[in-house]
């Protein structure tokens, strides 16, 4: 019997760091005793040299992701990202969908849509949750978009929809908040506004101000295809506005959920080309 200590280590420059020369190596070392009757002791050797110096590499891998997410934050705040169960992140599914897009609104202006459109979400979440239709003025998360539609040049309402006459044309049942879901096949999650049974077929929804029919089924098909979400079946996008007088415009609906999740897939490849996650 003999004593043999046997290491590995890898090394190398991540260029995408936040600091001009980032060198992360890592260093992996064993110490095993060896049967003398072994007949290849070289080859055994070289077998372990070669799982140390994996685990060296894929630990450099983690490193080098974690720096490109680093860049990639401080680079475009607009990203957002997803943590899957095993602690990486991944970019979320608006994000994968948003990154080429160009506004023809300034920052205050979209500042004050995105605030309208909180409201619109936070008095559907706080109505699934409660069965009851609260004012903006009672939901304490929305005082801070309060603030800004009130004194944003826009002057949006902060009233004029209604999804509690969309649900009594259109009644959805087994109502419930969507919760942040993940597929780790495709690295990718987020979360969906809803989710209960429409016409007898489990239904994923999303309420939107302004629909874009192709891209918000891009959008619900990728959550129906996270961890979770086998049972969906349909696809339904909910316009909630005050440019109608009962406050809502009729469903659109799809059950195509694999043609629109390879509409989505393709944009998930190009984000990948792009940012390298």
């Amino acid at each position: 019997m003999r004593t043999i200590r046997i290491s590995a280590s890898f090394g190398g420059k991540i260029p995408v760091g936040n600091y001009a020369n980032m060198n992360p190596s890592f260093f992996a070392e064993e110490t095993i005793e060896i049967n003398d009757e072994l007949q290849d002791i070289n080859a055994y050797i070289k077998t372990r040299q070669q799982t140390l110096q994996e685990i060296c590499y894929n630990n450099f891998e983690a490193e080098a992701l974690k720096a490109k997410l680093l860049k990639i934050k401080n680079d475009r705040a607009d990203f957002r990202f997803t943590k899957l169960p095993n602690g990486d992140e991944v970019p979320s599914i608006t994000t994968i969908l948003n990154y080429d897009f160009e506004s023809y609104v300034d920052d205050e202006e979209m500042k004050q849509y995105a605030s309208q459109g909180n409201v619109i979400h936070a008095q559907v979440s706080e109505f699934i949750k409660s069965n009851v239709w609260k004012e903006p003025k009672d939901i304490l998360e929305l005082t801070a978009d309060l603030f800004i539609l009130k004194n944003g040049s826009l002057k949006l309402p902060i009233d004029g929809w209604s999804f509690v006459d969309f649900i009594k044309k259109y009644p959805i049942t087994n109502l419930k908040n969507g919760k942040t879901s993940f597929n780790e096949q495709f690295r990718f999650g987020g979360t969906p506004d809803g989710e209960g049974i429409y016409e007898a077929l489990p239904t994923l929804f999303d309420v939107k101000r302004t629909p874009d029919k192709v891209k918000n089924f891009m959008q619900m098909s990728a959550y129906a295809k996270c961890k979770g979400m086998e049972h969906i079946k349909q696809l339904m996008v909910i316009p909630l506005n005050d440019k109608t007088e009962q406050g809502f415009s009729k469903p659109i609906i799809s059950t195509d959920i694999d043609k629109y999740f390879e509409l989505f897939m393709a944009k998930r490849r190009d984000f990948r080309k792009i940012y390298g996650i």
